[in-house]
């Protein structure tokens, strides 16, 4: 046989559409809301793989670092053997005893010296956000997340074996999304239950009583999906997030992480938001922030505007007051350090 007998591209048929079902939408699933809550937020669960009981094992101060007026606790968590995590709590020094009131601030695709304001770290779409709150008289706890910075190889300790996530420059086989996926879990769960485990300990050591959650892209995901199981959460802002799960893969080409196998059978990212109900809850966007061929982000593409509405229908079927709408003119995918101050100084 010839290669030009084979078929080409142009003989074949390339519009594979696969429609979400959304059986537990809240439009879709026609359950009054106080019925279609705990239906969607038990299905929400196993979806996520959450276990039964989310609990942290041992959590430790390692280091205090003070500078530029800020106390940073540097502290460490186990969340299951073998495994340990960072994270960085940052307090003003005239408040060296927290209130009880902290910002969670959750980074997108990147490490948390960009947040952090790490000397000799460039700035990039994060705007050094928790930093800069702590210069403002806010309690802020930034956690690491897997598969970033520190935890970028989960398995670096065992040689010949790699769990690897996302750093630039280098192959990004995503290899812990994939060894989560083999044994029916995934990255946002796990990360989720690592949320989880935190705020507790948190409740724990620092007397923690209330969590206003802060993200952006990946942290914007996990912002809309962790406070659903949470009741220490007072509000939300998310940043670059909430549009369709299909437009996220199939216009704006997203990382993995975003991904949480199986659930447009059941959900979109619209109905995972609406969960948090009746939390005050912004969802915020750059308007340069679409799809585009150097935008591997595009969280502002064509189902974003739709998703608000079907989260708004939710907030209003709760009885709650509505979710805030914020574009950023002149901003692509970044945070809008202004628009989150008036947020969390709202009142």
């Amino acid at each position: 046989m010839r290669a030009d007998e084979l078929l080409t591209t142009a003989e074949l048929g390339l519009r594979l559409r696969r429609l979400p079902e959304r059986r537990l939408g809240f439009a879709e699933a026609g359950l009054p809301h106080s019925d279609w809550v705990p239906a969607a937020r038990e299905r929400l669960t196993e979806l996520l793989a959450l276990p039964d009981r989310v609990e942290h094992r041992d959590g430790a101060l390692v280091r205090t670092v003070r500078r530029d007026g800020i106390r940073t606790d540097v502290l460490r968590l186990e969340p299951e053997p073998g495994l340990s995590l960072p994270g960085y709590l940052l307090t003003p020094e005239d408040r060296l005893d927290p209130s009880g009131r902290i910002v969670l601030a959750l980074h997108g695709h990147g490490e948390v010296e960009s947040l952090l304001g790490v000397d000799g770290v460039a700035e990039d779409y994060h705007h050094r956000f928790a930093h800069r709150l702590a210069l403002a008289g806010h309690t802020v706890f930034v956690p690491e997340l897997r598969g970033f910075g520190a935890l970028y190889d989960l398995a670096a300790d065992e040689p010949g074996t790699t769990l690897r996530y996302w750093r630039w420059g280098t192959p990004m086989a995503y290899t812990v999304q994939t060894d989560a996926f083999l044994h029916g879990r995934s990255m946002l769960g796990d990360t989720v239950a690592d949320l989880m485990r935190w705020e507790s300990w948190l409740a724990e050591a620092y007397g923690v009583t209330e969590l206003d959650v802060v993200g952006i892209s990946w942290g914007g995901d996990l912002a809309c999906t962790y406070p659903v199981f949470s009741n220490r959460v007072r509000s939300i802002f998310a940043s670059g997030t909430l549009g369709s799960f299909t437009e996220v893969f199939r216009t704006a080409g997203n990382a993995p992480a975003h991904c949480l196998p199986g659930v447009l059978r059941w959900l979109d990212r619209s109905d995972i938001a609406g969960l948090n109900a009746p939390v005050p809850l912004a969802v915020h966007y750059g308007a340069l922030d679409v799809p585009g061929p150097t935008n591997l982000s595009a969280a502002l593409n064509d189902s974003a505007l739709p998703a608000f509405d079907e989260l708004r229908a939710i907030y209003a079927a709760a009885g709650a007051p509505e979710p805030t709408l914020i574009i950023s003119p002149n901003l692509g995918h970044e945070l809008d350090l202004e628009a989150l101050t008036r947020w969390l100084d709202r009142g």
